[in-house]
């Protein structure tokens, strides 16, 4: 008795959480269909390369191609950046916090039209610091850059997924208007 009504509970408390939407990261939840099918990715070396080929490869119904040629859109990365700044000093005048940002700008044509303007994603993380932990500090720094290309990766793919798809080619010469990549 006492292990039906262990079961009931447990059953109950996981219908509560996926009645209100809960799931868990990355796991399941809608994904927004890309408004194209076909798309090269142009990367040129850039550290992102890897996860945003990881992010696309989830996508339902994308192939990423390998030329640009037949492709109904190209992400070219066109450039990326980390920057370490100091955030908080302690009394001592020691630095006792980091603010880790990395920024990544990306082009976006759809079927031969210029997106405008460039997406750009910034993401941010804080890092606590102590000149007695050096070792461990430095492999924390690797793991949030690490953390902060792919959360980055996974911004430009939700912001793929609210393109408009101009109608004219590139004989139209027009690129889509500002308002049709949201910005945060």
């Amino acid at each position: 008795m006492k292990h039906m009504l262990q079961l009931a509970l447990f059953a109950g408390f996981a219908l509560l959480l996926t009645a209100c939407g809960f799931h868990l990261r990355g796991l399941g939840g809608t994904i927004k269909p890309l408004p194209f099918s076909t798309l090269y990715l142009e990367a040129g070396g850039k550290s992102i390369e890897s996860d945003l080929r990881t992010v696309l490869a989830r996508q339902p119904k994308l192939a990423v191609l390998d030329q640009a040629k037949g492709a109904q859109a190209v992400l070219s990365v066109v450039g990326e950046n980390q920057s370490k700044d100091i955030l908080t000093i302690n009394t001592g005048g020691r630095i006792n916090e980091y603010q880790l940002t990395y920024t990544v700008t990306v082009r976006v044509v759809l079927n031969g039209v210029p997106v405008e303007p460039d997406m750009t994603v910034t993401v941010r993380r804080s890092m606590n610091y102590s000149d007695n932990q050096v070792l461990g500090k430095q492999q924390e720094e690797d793991l949030l850059w690490t953390d902060a290309r792919r959360d980055a990766a996974e911004q430009i793919v939700r912001r793929l997924a609210y393109l408009k798809v101009p109608a004219a080619g590139p004989a139209g010469a027009q690129s889509v208007k500002p308002d049709a990549v949201p910005q945060p």
